[in-house]
Order: structure tokens, then sequence, then C-alpha cells
């Protein structure tokens, strides 16, 4: 499956498997937001692009509560691991990567790991939707820690057009 086509079954399993209303806080816009997050930041930080915009569809697809719900990583991943058995093909280094992106993402930690990484970033980057804004220390990759960028990615977060500088 070509990988446009693979991006795009994803997120429909995503939206389908999702239980709360789509235009949440947690939503579509939230993982459309986290797409573009994640794509900008790849093309510094050196991650698989087809892993990054994977997970911004899963990440948060099995979510039960827009409050806390420290298990829905875990119930992502594993959602990851249903969409493999059905269509999700990937490597297996590419799966390892989804799985552990997703399985982690709530858990404030930060990486070495380019790929996870920048999924962690892409996402964090998007906590300006709640008043939240992301602090440097949390987050893994160089270009996401840059002011231009954290106050971007919040500027676009709370529905403010905002420009990126190079």
């Amino acid at each position: 499956m070509k990988s446009e086509k693979l991006i795009k079954a994803v997120r429909n399993a995503a939206i389908e498997r999702f239980p709360m209303p789509l235009g949440g806080i947690h939503g579509l816009a939230h993982w459309e937001r986290v797409h573009e997050n994640g794509i900008i930041l790849a093309k510094h930080s050196g991650a698989d692009l087809l892993v990054v915009r994977l997970f911004a569809y899963l990440h948060d697809c099995c979510r039960e509560s827009d409050g806390s719900d420290f298990e829905h990583g875990l119930r992502a991943a594993r959602y990851a691991e249903i969409l493999k058995k059905e269509f999700l093909s990937i490597s297996e280094e590419q799966f390892d990567l989804l799985y552990h992106a997703c399985e982690f993402h709530e858990r404030g930690r930060v990486t070495d790991d380019p790929t996870v990484g920048t999924c962690w970033d892409a996402d964090r980057l998007d906590l300006g939707r709640v008043f939240i804004k992301p602090a440097p220390k949390l987050l893994s990759t160089d270009r996401a820690k840059s002011k231009s960028v954290i106050h971007w990615a919040t500027q676009r977060s709370r529905g403010h057009k905002a420009k990126l500088k190079a």
C-alpha cells in the first residue's frame, strides 16, 4: 500500500475507533495539527516521516476521556497491532518505533531517538489548545525547542493565524 493511501486508511480507522466527539480537544483537528507539526519537525530531525504521520492519527484515537486517561497511549499502541494484522504494512523497525511512540507519548519523557522524539514533540507542540505552553525541557528535538516554533505552534493551536520562520 502506498504511503498516502496507508495514511488515509489509518486516519479513517482512527476516526472509526475514536469513542469521543471528533470535534473535541483530542479529536481530528488536534490530530491534523500534530500531523503538520510532525512533517515540519521531521525535515530537521531526520525522523522516519511515515512513522511520524501514522503517529499523528493513532496516538489519541483510543482515548476514553479528555481528562486523565493514563493508559490511552498503550491502548493506541495495541490498536496499531490490530491494524498491522489487517493492513498496516510497515517494517518491523517502523512498527516498533510507532508502538513505542504511541505507548509512552503521555508520560512526559524525552528521547534521543529522532523519530520517537519528533512524534512526541509534534503532539506536545499542540498543548496551546488547552492553554499550556510547551516547555523546552519536555521537548526532544532542537527544532521543537526553538522559541519561534513554540510561539508559532502555540498560536496556531489556539486558533490564531501564525507564520513559521524557516
